[in-house]
């Protein structure tokens, strides 16, 4: 074989596949690291040296969503102007590092300080991560293709389910929190495998590069535009006409990532306390999981199509009724309306991601995706501070129900003010 033929095999390989498919195997793991808390949850209450109480529980869970408020605000600005590669990468090692670190805290102020500095990580990873699949993903496909990146958050989910029903009985929960720290093992492969974003070298005046990445993964080239006409920075989130449309995006991530955390950090301590057993309360969570992964797909496909303001808006709907229904135990059909509040729980966080992403230039981008998930992570924090302040009172757990559901309807109302903006043929925002 000549070395020609050798090396259009190699570039064959390169495809915009196999970046969805690294995107999608760092946010798994993204995933699981979030998820696993409200898995390890109920045993982290039942360890009797620690002597925690619910409302200790979810101040833990509340540090893990400061620290990734902090990370996301940092790491959009920093991805936009360093690039979205080294900016993913540092924020997948810190992380999984600090999951380690998690499993093997002697105490729980050291416990829940890894907790905090594990969230820096995870808030960085995601708004980067997000422009990169957006800006490797084809003009009509970029839904589809976000989606299916964050199936990997959907299975981390169910994978720390899964793991949790067989180890947390028999292991206790450090092997849980220690097995996060798997990606470590990968970077070596990620950093020499993943690409920088085209689009962003193109921005930064580095058209040579940027036409050398799109040439190897099969890419149109990113068209010629003047690299200085655009502001750059946090301000430029509200020059131009944006100033409604940032804190419109605010204040949906905001319920989005409220109803995601509050759920994820929540659902199965309250469905133990609703009388299910432990290995049910977990089949609870896994179920959520389920329940966003096959949403998302369709949801993907249907926001393609130049309804993502619609899909996004269904979506909230669909998870304040589904939780509305849980509070009035309705036996096996509740696994099915648990699936239903993972389409309309994780599943809209997943695809405001995309919402939010398409309203900025890509020298805005990474900002933009940053400050919304920034500003977002302070309903992240609210979900389980909620959850544990419920839980702490004598509340009946359904209270945490009612209010995520009303949550949800409040996030439905706020996409529905998307529609009064217009937007272009590849789905960019037109501001007024």
């Amino acid at each position: 074989m000549s070395s020609q033929e050798m090396s259009a095999m190699v570039a064959q390989t390169k495809t915009t596949a196999s970046v969805i498919a690294m995107c999608g195997f760092m946010i798994l793991f993204d995933g699981y690291d979030l998820v696993v808390y409200g898995v390890i949850a109920p045993a982290l209450l039942k360890q009797a040296e620690w002597a925690l109480d619910p409302s200790l529980v979810g101040r833990a869970a509340a540090l893990t969503l400061f620290g990734m408020l902090l990370g996301a605000a940092i790491a959009g600005t920093l991805a936009d102007r360093i690039g979205r590669k080294k900016v993913v990468l540092g924020s997948l090692a810190s992380f999984s590092f600090m999951m380690i670190a998690s499993g093997l805290a002697p105490n729980f102020p050291v416990f829940a300080a890894t907790r905090f500095l594990s969230g820096l990580g995870l808030g960085a990873l995601l708004p980067t991560v997000t422009a990169l699949i957006l800006e490797f993903s084809p003009a009509k496909r970029k839904a589809l293709a976000n989606s299916l990146s964050f199936m990997g958050y959907l299975l981390g989910g169910i994978l720390s389910g899964i793991l949790g029903m067989l180890l947390l009985e028999h292991y206790g929960w450090r092997p849980l929190m220690i097995i996060g720290g798997a990606p470590l093992l990968a970077l070596p492969f990620l950093i020499k495998s993943l690409p920088e974003s085209p689009d962003w070298l193109a921005a930064k005046g580095r058209r040579a590069e940027a036409d050398a990445v799109c040439d190897s993964f099969g890419l149109e080239r990113v068209p010629h535009q003047p690299t200085t006409s655009e502001k750059q920075g946090v301000r430029a989130l509200f020059a131009e006409g944006r100033l409604a449309l940032t804190l419109n995006a605010w204040a949906i991530h905001f319920c989005s990532l409220l109803l995601t955390f509050g759920m994820v950090n929540w659902l199965p301590t309250i469905m133990n306390k609703m009388g299910y057993d432990i290995s049910s309360a977990l089949l609870f969570a896994i179920m959520l999981n389920v329940g966003a992964a096959i949403g998302i797909v369709i949801a993907g496909r249907i926001a393609d199509r130049g309804h993502v303001k619609m899909t996004v808006a269904v979506l909230f709907a669909i998870g304040a009724g589904a939780i509305y229904m849980l509070t009035l135990k309705q036996g096996v059909f509740m696994y099915a309306l648990v699936a239903l509040a993972g389409a309309g729980t994780i599943g809209t966080q997943i695809l405001s991601n995309v919402l939010v992403g398409r309203f900025y230039p890509v020298q805005i981008r990474g900002t933009g995706l940053g400050f919304s998930l920034a500003v977002g992570r302070l309903g992240g924090m609210a979900g389980p501070l909620i959850g544990g302040a419920v839980l702490q009172r004598g509340l009946a757990p359904e209270w945490n129900f009612y209010i995520f559901a009303i949550a949800a309807v409040v996030g439905c109302a706020l996409t529905a003010l998307t529609f009064l903006h217009g937007t272009t043929e590849k789905g960019d925002v037109v501001v007024h």
